[in-house]
């Protein structure tokens, strides 16, 4: 079977509703949001410029975890949908959209890099060196490589949130096929308990002499975000939210400390801090949930027109392209080029080949990945 489904699946997928699927009538997500896509984008270049060395960004590096909040609650809420409208979750389409979305633009990345580095290093040994390295990425073990004191990939190193992604990827639908049917309290109940894991766990690590890289990389230690989005999925999902849009003035003053919040922590946190394994990551991600829920219930809010900005909507768009190509350029233009310099030069490099990406490949593979859409017939079950 290339799907967990009801025997409903197919009929609902072909249009005609079947007895028994439960229609949702809460909230739902059409489409995609210009507000999300922006928070996106303020979150890759947050990690720009905590990679560009800026000054006053010491602790951008949360952008990593804003995008872990985001993507937890866009795949669960339409994880949550796709059962409701059509009685199970097609695991296959699921898989193959992430494939479509992720893989193409990966493998550009890397076979330029790979080819750079052939010409940039003389010495095989670090062409053997560097090859390796893109091959950690590609088989998405970059961040347990890096959990274990390998200390490597070196030059691939931001390549480490990717790999955590695609492992949440891989293990979260076929959680969440086990907890689907649980009325939305306990289902709520069981993704929270599931976050309080990871949580205690790289707390009871760091009690116990584990390294920095090791509860900073770890997919065990870091999992409580992406969690994080999938709680406030649950909840927003069966509809336990909806007071937050017409709820203006206090909804508001939440929305706005909790912005300050995610500022202040990108301004002062330190990624070799107790206190941000102990009680400043579950805060961010507090606050990057408060932020995400503000924009999508309340479009008229400061925040939502702030994140209607076509710059920042832009940039979100093609965000994971200029995940992918920044370190490396920042890299290798700091050999280069002194201070201010290396950090225009790079940001206008890596928007060129993001651009170059986006437009070349990451947009006809989005054509393929629409095939793979929930309710889309694949002719065998």
């Amino acid at each position: 079977m290339s799907r967990i489904q009801n025997p409903t699946y197919e009929a609902a997928a072909s249009g005609r509703h079947p007895a028994g699927v439960n229609r949702h009538s809460g909230p739902r997500l059409s489409g995609h949001l210009p507000a999300l896509d922006a928070l996106r984008g303020v979150a890759v270049l947050l990690v720009f410029l905590f990679h560009a060395d800026t000054p006053g960004f010491s602790g951008a590096f949360i952008g990593v975890d804003i995008f872990f909040v985001i993507s937890g609650f866009l795949i669960t809420v339409l994880l949550l949908q796709e059962h409701q409208d059509y009685g199970g979750i097609g695991l296959r389409h699921f898989y193959m959209r992430r494939l479509f979305r992720l893989m193409p633009a990966l493998f550009l990345m890397l076979a330029v890099f790979v080819t750079f580095c052939y010409w940039y290093f003389p010495d095989p040994a670090e062409q053997l060196r560097h090859f390796q390295d893109a091959l950690m990425v590609l088989f998405y073990a970059a961040n347990w490589t890096r959990a274990f004191d390998l200390h490597r990939p070196a030059v691939l190193g931001h390549c480490w949130s990717l790999s955590v992604e695609e492992q949440f990827y891989m293990l979260w639908p076929l959680i969440l096929l086990g907890i689907i049917r649980l009325p939305d309290r306990r289902r709520f109940i069981s993704i929270a308990v599931l976050f309080v894991l990871p949580w205690i766990w790289r707390i009871y690590l760091l009690s116990q002499g584990a390294s920095w890289d090791r509860v900073y990389n770890g997919f065990d230690c870091r999992a409580d975000m992406l969690l994080a989005g999938c709680m406030l999925a649950s909840l927003w999902n069966a509809g336990k939210l909806s007071w937050w849009g017409g709820s203006r003035f206090p909804a508001s003053l939440f929305a706005a400390a909790a912005a300050l919040a995610l500022a202040a922590f990108g301004t002062a946190a330190a990624w070799e801090d107790l206190a941000l394994y102990r009680w400043q990551y579950p805060a961010i991600a507090l606050a990057a949930g408060a932020v995400i829920l503000d924009v999508i219930n309340r479009p008229g809010g400061a925040l939502a027109r702030f994140f209607s900005l076509p710059v920042l909507v832009g940039l979100g768009a093609v965000s994971y392209g200029f995940y992918l190509w920044h370190y490396p350029v920042i890299y290798f233009v700091s050999l280069n080029y002194p201070g201010a310099w290396a950090v225009w030069i790079s940001a206008a490099l890596t928007l060129f080949f993001t651009l170059f990406s986006w437009y070349c490949i990451e947009r006809p593979a989005l054509g393929l990945k629409k095939k793979f859409n929930p309710g889309v017939r694949s002719g065998k079950p």
